[in-house]
């Protein structure tokens, strides 16, 4: 069994672009042949069925901070590395990356800025945006979605909330790319490195911005996370950049991918992109599959807090888990006709793409909205779309999953 997943080895660094542009049938192997896997060279486990990706993403004795995983780069030569301590520090920050009861602090804080208020007060400058993006591609015969659409909006988005200037979306995008690139790559020194010199940058950027919302609030997402108080402790400067940071990371790719990922399932699914057409009101459903379908985050990781047995193996406390969220929302036990794209299929809380418990996405309805706004802008703009290349290629890493160009016909 062990021999047959050696060409396949580990999804998380494979580069190969066949296995990029269609992970599922290895991920469909790892789930029958072994679901909770050991990579010897990387010496950490690789989890694939729901079950067992659903358990861990609850259980609140699996650990963030992977930092202190204890096969990370020595603190010592990342201290010694020019930039990686950078990326280092302000990571230990991330809401993402925080256990109790520090995540429970800054949780309670963070949320403030996305209540149903917030992200409802949003949706006219999404849509001015989204106007705004389509009106300057009308007069073209062909549009290519990701760099035309699907990357500037979530990038003029986020940087409306955090109240940055429009003429510094070149330098946000930049900025998040750098910092996306470290997503399943927590030991490779040089990627470490570039993100650590993108939040160095992000941070002198930041920090005067923060002073100047401490003394002239406004009403931005900025302004809203520095007075943000329960029971009188706000957040500190360093969890301030570290979380705006993180913010600009998933505003920007998470909510790109998800938007190239869409397009891209209802253009291999014609019949299902005419249904859309036909009923307006599947939308949210079609947002909800698409999700599930191809999810734009492919994993998360863990340390096991205490020793365990899963799935028939061994798991010890300090062991890292790498769960496949995409694999999870393809297990064919949770999910009927799982590699089947159906945007009539009942919306479902099982699908794992914004994680699960206590580190759920803090932004997943803003990413939900944006993609509503977007799609049926789309499509009231134009009638129809054709793949005019269907050479799509997905990017690396695996772990952020998203095509890299989809050049349509319109």
């Amino acid at each position: 069994m062990a021999t047959k997943l050696i060409p396949l080895l580990n999804p998380l660094n494979t580069t190969d672009q066949n296995f990029l542009n269609n992970p599922y049938e290895m991920m469909k192997r790892l789930r029958r042949e072994a679901p909770v896997y050991w990579s010897p060279k990387d010496k950490y486990w690789i989890v694939s069925k729901h079950a067992d990706v659903s358990s861990v993403l609850k259980d609140t004795s699996f650990e963030k901070q992977i930092q202190t995983w204890k096969h990370a780069p020595n603190p010592i030569l990342v201290s010694l590395i020019p930039h990686v301590r950078s990326m280092s520090h302000v990571a230990k920050n991330w809401l993402l990356n925080l256990n109790p009861p520090a995540h429970t602090r800054v949780r309670s804080l963070v949320n403030k800025a996305f209540t149903g208020p917030a992200i409802n007060a949003l949706k006219p400058k999404i849509q001015a945006l989204t106007d705004d993006l389509l009106a300057k591609a009308s007069d073209n015969n062909e549009f290519e979605l990701m760099s035309q659409f699907a990357i500037p909006l979530p990038v003029s988005v986020i940087g409306h909330m955090l109240g940055i200037p429009p003429e510094h979306g070149e330098e946000l995008k930049h900025w998040s790319t750098k910092l996306a690139g470290v997503a399943g790559r927590h030991k490779d020194l040089k990627v470490l490195a570039e993100a650590g010199k993108a939040v160095e940058q992000l941070t002198l950027f930041l920090r005067p911005m923060i002073e100047e919302r401490r003394k002239n609030p406004s009403d931005d997402l900025l302004s809203t996370l520095v007075q943000a108080e329960i029971e009188g402790t706000h957040l500190k400067t360093d969890e301030l950049i570290g979380n705006c940071i993180l913010l600009l990371i998933a505003g920007h790719e998470t909510t790109t991918n998800l938007i190239g990922n869409a397009m891209l399932s209802l253009l291999r699914n014609p019949e299902e992109f005419e249904k859309l057409r036909q009923k307006p009101e599947l939308m949210t459903s079609m947002i909800s599959e698409a999700l599930r379908y191809e999810s734009p985050a492919q994993t998360a990781p863990r340390i096991a807090g205490q020793d365990m047995q899963m799935s028939g193996q061994s798991v010890k406390a300090g062991d890292m888990c790498w769960l496949l969220l995409g694999s999870a929302n393809r297990d064919e036990t949770v999910f009927e006709n799982a590699d089947v794209f159906d945007i009539t299929r009942t919306p479902s809380n099982q699908t794992m793409s914004f994680g699960a418990g206590m580190h759920r996405c803090v932004g997943a309805s803003l990413a939900e909205v944006e993609l509503e706004i977007a799609f049926n802008s789309l499509l009231a703009w134009r009638p129809s779309f054709t793949l005019a290349d269907n050479n799509v290629n997905f990017k690396a890493p695996f772990t952020m999953r998203g095509p890299d160009k989809v050049l349509l016909k319109i």
